[in-house]
């Protein structure tokens, strides 16, 4: 599963975290972070596909101690040149992680958030995401967040860009409950993709807090070069999106969504 992501580590933030459409959306899921952040009882945070490290180092900036995992051993290099430049080695050390086969005891201690960003959850399969959402509360203090953005079902953008490319097959290509053969750079990754109302099912031992759209006004990142040319109408975008983000109805139309999930009172963390 790691190999797909290795050719990508050192271009990943220039091809989509540095980009504006990247900074948008990223910025979306960050309004909302900032926001629960202060309701955590601790400082403790796990990271799940932590990719080239961004956001382990804007929670380290916070004050938060982050363990940030990955998949991917050249992402978590890229994760670690990061650490050494901003000098956060006391506050975040990364780790390889396959949530395919993710052993809950790896960890001694328990965490006050769990965070996966962009999509990192549609890189494994059903049977693991189920088995994954099991397995968080264990590792979760008892008033701690599991907070992920997922690629839903459908994507209105999405479609919308195959219907202009007259690629008509592909318009309802996410509407599957099999993998997707999605490419990167040249490679191709197994993709599966979740309706929040599928999420929630699975999520028997958590409460749902909120689900928001990220991307549901702003585009997906592949049309950058697109937007670049209209840097204005990206900003109406991005205005858009902002009045938008509450409209939880709307999270299964996007590029993604966020989806926050409590543990219910009464899970013991250590079942």
């Amino acid at each position: 599963m790691g190999v797909p992501f290795d050719h990508i580590a050192y271009s990943y933030d220039s091809s989509f975290t540095r980009t504006p459409i990247g900074q948008l959306q990223r910025k979306q899921v960050w309004n909302y972070l900032e926001k629960i952040t202060t309701e955590l009882k601790g400082l403790d945070i796990l990271e799940l596909n932590c990719g080239t490290g961004e956001d382990a180092v804007l929670f380290s900036e916070k004050g938060f101690n982050i363990v940030a995992t990955d998949v991917s051993e050249e992402m978590l290099k890229v994760t670690q040149e990061k650490v050494q430049q901003y000098s956060m080695q006391h506050k975040i050390s990364s780790q390889y992680l396959d949530l395919d086969s993710f052993d809950d005891t790896l960890f001694e201690k328990k965490f006050d958030l769990v965070f996966s960003n962009f999509g990192g959850l549609n890189c494994i399969n059903p049977d693991s995401l189920k088995k994954l959402f099991d397995k968080i509360p264990r590792i979760l203090s008892p008033e701690g967040r599991f907070v992920a953005v997922i690629m839903p079902k459908f994507c209105l953008w999405e479609s919308i860009y195959y219907f202009m490319k007259f690629k008509f097959s592909d318009i309802f290509r996410r509407w599957t409950s099999k993998s997707v053969n999605a490419e990167l750079q040249g490679a191709v990754v197994k993709t599966w993709y979740y309706s929040p109302s599928q999420v929630k099912s699975w999520a028997s031992k958590f409460s749902s807090v909120s689900v928001k759209p990220i991307g549901f006004a702003l585009p997906p990142s592949y049309l950058q070069k697109f937007f670049s040319r209209h840097k204005k109408f990206l900003g109406r975008l991005n205005n858009l999106e902002k009045k938008l983000n509450n409209r939880s109805y709307l999270s299964g139309m996007a590029d993604h969504y966020l989806i926050d999930l409590k543990v219910k009172p009464g899970t013991s963390s250590s079942q």
